[in-house]
């Protein structure tokens, strides 16, 4: 199996590492069509900054703001 590099994204790699920076709680929406490489944009931020902070990543549907809260809730328990 041929071992795939990370390319492009620049923009949205540094705002994602921006937002990991600054060691705080946050939600991040990251949108777009099914394997475009979402997880291993939020993978390679983490990677390149060196990220050793606790992260609680939850994959959620396309939803409302109520939808969204209850996911993480779900998720949480």
């Amino acid at each position: 199996m041929a071992d795939w590099e990370f390319y492009g994204r620049k923009e949205q790699l540094a705002a994602l590492k921006q937002m990991l920076d600054r060691k705080r709680w946050f939600f991040a929406k990251i949108t777009g069509r099914r394997r475009i490489g979402k997880t291993a944009l939020i993978q390679h931020a983490m990677e390149e900054i060196g990220n050793r902070q606790p992260v609680f990543y939850v994959q959620i549907p396309d939803s409302d703001p109520a939808g969204v809260l209850s996911a993480v809730n779900d998720a949480l328990r």
